[in-house]
């Protein structure tokens, strides 16, 4: 199993590059294939030594080789993480199923989310279309949930009921959180969708009076939600079964 976790902390390693790349450039609608990466300071064209991910950050101790300004950990932090999470999903699911794949795809989905909100505050539509996509098609003709239509309902209800919320608060929360739910709907369906909408309340209030108490946050101000919701998806991912444990199913 070893080889196989070393594969999974490569692959890990090269998607976090990747996912740190979309997340950058989509929601400000620059290509990502034939536009070549650059120094967001001297705006030099980075060459194949700079694109290892977390090895060429380290070799020049977190500086652009060409300006020398300090380059955001944002880079290095997504990398690990990104490595780190598909080891452990990987050895979750282990051996390799469809279920591990939607798992993977989802993780992808909440990491390059995640990126886009906090730098951005945007999630951009052809994201969501994109995993919805794979999702719809996976449900329907390859690993179906038990009953088949559970995925549906969780992503209908769950826009229904949050886009409600959305009008009647004002913009307690954003649009792009609501078609975020319902993307996460069709991955996991009804009733682990309701425990990640459960899990990100709860980690996205104790994260808001934290930055309220701290100052970062002031009364009233938005802030970014998707990183909470893609914690709770984590969880579930990962740990899911043995919350439910505690609370069996009707």
């Amino acid at each position: 199993m070893l080889p196989e976790v070393m594969v999974m902390l490569m692959l890990g390693l090269i998607f976090g590059s990747f996912f740190q790349v979309v997340g950058v450039r989509v929601p400000i609608g620059k290509p990502i294939a034939w536009s070549r990466s650059e120094c967001p300071n001297c705006h030099a064209t980075l060459q194949a030594r700079d694109l290892f991910p977390v090895v060429s950050f380290l070799s020049t101790l977190g500086r652009c080789r060409y300006c020398t300004v300090h380059i955001s950990p944002q880079y290095f932090i997504v990398e690990i993480a990104t490595a780190f999470l598909f080891v452990l999903v990987y050895v979750r699911f282990y051996p390799l199923s469809t279920e591990m794949v939607i798992a993977l795809l989802v993780l992808s989905l909440v990491i390059i989310v995640t990126i886009t909100d906090l730098r951005y505050m945007r999630i951009p539509n052809v994201i969501l279309l994109l995993f919805a996509t794979l999702f719809v098609f996976i449900r329907l003709f390859i690993d179906p949930l038990d009953p088949w239509w559970s995925s549906f309902l969780a992503a209908s209800t769950s826009f229904v009921i949050l886009y409600c919320v959305l009008l009647l608060s004002g913009g307690g929360i954003g649009g792009g959180d609501v078609k975020f739910f319902a993307v996460l709907g069709l991955a996991f369906g009804l009733w682990d969708l309701l425990l990640v909408f459960f899990l990100s309340t709860l980690f996205g209030t104790v994260i808001g009076l934290l930055a309220l108490v701290s100052g970062r946050l002031k009364t009233g101000q938005a802030f970014p939600f998707a990183p909470s919701i893609a914690l709770a998806v984590v969880i579930v991912l990962l740990f899911g079964n043995t919350v439910w444990s505690w609370y069996p199913l009707p």
